[in-house]
């Protein structure tokens, strides 16, 4: 089982009506979006977060649970995080509302054990802010055992802390087997993916838009090109190329010798390929909605 590892919260997404804007709550988070991704597209795939027992976190498990998601998250009554979303270009910006809630307040001592799992997923927004990220931190650090799979996803303007965020980075970039960066990561980071595989990393997969996607390692370049769609919007694209990948690693039985060498050429491109056209069905309906591996011609 693939362990995704990080937030889960309400995105508010905005919809015109008569009387203006209004937002429609719809479960998101990049990590959520990521592992309800890999349960629809067939991997197995358990979820650790800090969930609300209020209304919206009873929608984010039950979201879970339709999509073949094992939920095995820490429960308190605090309240569910919101996103507020507002579109430009069909390109997503957020506004977060995360004080003392049930998803930011987790602590090392609330995560589960590893029992099962194969593999652990995790990035986001939930690495950069305290006390959840130390129990993330924790769990990626102290199951080096596992391949670590992370995604950064750099939101500037949701980090209190840059030299305690950049310092939690470098011990988990040092860790991990697979990481996925866009140009906006790298730039902000500060890295180049030959300095990220130099620290051990054994897979860069880099992101371009409309360009495609590439996978670096050690013995070379593999890049795919997009899959054309008439996007509606982005939400949600990055978190499930992260989970095409990672279901074409899974089925190729690549996963599970990660911490010692990176996957071959072809299975690469294989992956790759499967999280470009996962991720042109979603830019091509409203909101992280991932698909289905039927609905995925590869």
């Amino acid at each position: 089982m693939i362990l995704c590892a990080g937030e889960a919260l309400i995105d508010m997404l905005p919809r015109e009506t008569e009387e203006g804007t209004v937002f429609l709550p719809v479960p998101g988070g990049a990590v959520f979006n990521t592992a309800i991704a890999l349960g629809r597209l067939g991997a197995p795939v358990g979820m650790f977060t800090g969930l609300s027992t209020d209304l919206f976190g009873q929608r984010l498990s039950e979201a879970l649970t339709a999509s073949g998601v094992v939920d095995r998250s820490y429960r308190s009554d605090r309240p569910t995080t919101l996103a507020f979303v507002t579109l430009s270009n069909g390109q997503a910006e957020y506004a977060f509302y995360d004080e003392g809630t049930a998803g930011r307040m987790l602590s090392p001592a609330n995560a589960p054990d590893t029992k099962g799992v194969t593999a652990v997923f995790l990035g986001g927004i939930s690495l950069a802010v305290e006390p959840c990220a130390q129990a993330y931190e924790a769990i990626a650090l102290g199951n080096r055992h596992l391949p670590l799979i992370m995604d950064p996803n750099i939101r500037p303007s949701f980090i209190p802390d840059e030299t305690l965020f950049r310092a939690r980075l470098d011990r988990l970039l040092t860790a991990a087997d697979i990481v996925k960066l866009s140009d906006e990561d790298m730039d902000w980071i500060g890295v180049t993916p030959e300095s990220v595989l130099s620290r051990g990393v054994k897979v860069v997969c880099l992101t371009e838009g409309d360009k495609g996607a590439t996978a670096i390692t050690a013995d070379g370049r593999v890049s795919v090109p997009a899959v054309e769609a008439d996007v509606v919007d982005t939400v949600g694209a990055g978190d499930t190329f992260n989970a095409g990948v990672l279901t074409g690693l899974y089925e190729a039985g690549a996963l599970a010798d990660l911490n010692e060498r990176a996957p071959n050429a072809d299975t690469l491109r294989a992956a790759l390929e499967l999280g470009v056209a996962a991720a042109a069905v979603t830019v091509s309906r409203a909101g992280a909605n991932p698909p289905t591996r039927d609905e995925v011609s590869v």
